[in-house]
């Protein structure tokens, strides 16, 4: 009961960050201020995958303690897992991706980008999530296999930094004359640096780091995630105020440990249990690989409503997610939604 009442407060927390997600795709703000709406996904929302990564690695890397087959043999269960989820719903956006193709016109260059995005960016944009998770793991367990958990930190950090360079100042390497080539065919080739590997691996190294390294104290923590948002907050207003604040620029520094902090934060709330949270926590999978089957059909209705879209967005997923945990034990296949 112990682990239980420790994991509540993470467990809210990933239910939460889903709430954030779909605020990130449908701009519920937008039409009372442009200004407040941008600023509150870049500063508020954009905390909720990088909590994911984190949340993932430690509960993954705490599991990893034993021999290095059997370590092995967890981390192949944890990865089929994802690429069974991530096919489940690849064939489930299928008609929205073909949607998208009818829009836009289909060609084999498309074709081809589809292809490297499902590899690369995710089969459908907000799936993105988990073949970034998948290759950010694999890039985290295998450093770690070599290094101590310092320097995958390190050199994972070292990642981050060069994805942060690449998409956060964006605008000035397409101004300038020869490196807008250079920018140009990774942007061709990549798309961005929001990846498994250049987003990812930092975040997941962190959430290993607190599994197996001692971590701060609560009042430490505490003191630490709320000097880091402060940071959070003049780094966004500063990017907004040069104008090179966009939807791929979101690869924050201030993020690494604000993030960081504030899982620890959580991992020191003890909470009385009450087995709802476990819902939650599946609450959060569901909500955030389904609230697009519902956003893009409500943004379509109700272009100019976008309060509305998002609350009845919440309102679908939330309700999905309801009744496939309800159902799973009757009808066994659900269980391949979450």
């Amino acid at each position: 009961m112990v682990k239980a009442k420790q994991y509540a407060a993470v467990d809210i927390a990933k239910y939460v960050s889903a709430l954030l997600v779909v605020a990130i795709h449908t701009y519920p703000f937008l039409e009372i201020s442009e200004t407040f709406n941008t600023l509150f996904i870049a500063i508020v929302c954009r905390l909720a995958v990088p909590f994911f990564f984190v949340s993932s690695g430690y509960f993954l890397f705490r599991k990893l303690n034993g021999t290095k087959k059997q370590n092995l043999n967890r981390l192949k269960k944890y990865l089929w897992r994802l690429i069974s989820l991530y096919l489940v719903w690849t064939v489930i956006y299928i008609p929205y991706t073909i949607w998208n193709y009818m829009s836009e016109g289909f060609s084999l260059i498309s074709l081809a980008g589809w292809i490297r995005d499902f590899f690369l960016n995710g089969s459908y944009y907000h799936l993105w999530f988990l073949p970034a998770l998948i290759t950010g793991t694999l890039i985290v367990y295998l450093i770690g296999e070599k290094k101590r958990i310092s320097k995958v930190v390190f050199i994972s950090m070292i990642l981050y930094f060069i994805g942060y360079l690449i998409n956060v100042y964006a605008p000035i390497w397409q101004s300038l004359p020869y490196v807008s080539i250079v920018y140009g065919f990774f942007t061709k080739t990549l798309v961005t640096a929001r990846d498994g590997f250049f987003f990812a691996p930092i975040f997941i190294a962190l959430g290993a780091n607190m599994a197996k390294m001692p971590r701060p104290k609560l009042k430490a923590s505490c003191v630490g995630f709320a000097a880091s948002f402060l940071l959070l907050i003049i780094e966004v207003m500063t990017y907004y105020s040069l104008g090179i604040l966009q939807d791929l620029s979101c690869m924050f520094l201030s993020l690494v440990p604000t993030t960081y902090f504030l899982m620890n934060l959580l991992l020191d709330v003890k909470m009385e249990y009450k087995p709802v949270y476990g819902d939650l926590r599946k609450d959060s999978t569901l909500i955030y690989v389904s609230h697009i089957l519902f956003a893009r059909l409500l943004l379509l209705v109700l272009p100019e409503a976008h309060l509305v879209v998002y609350l009845a967005t919440l309102a679908f997923s939330s309700m999905f997610a309801f009744l496939v945990i309800r159902y799973r034990k009757q009808i066994p296949w659900l269980k391949n939604l979450m």
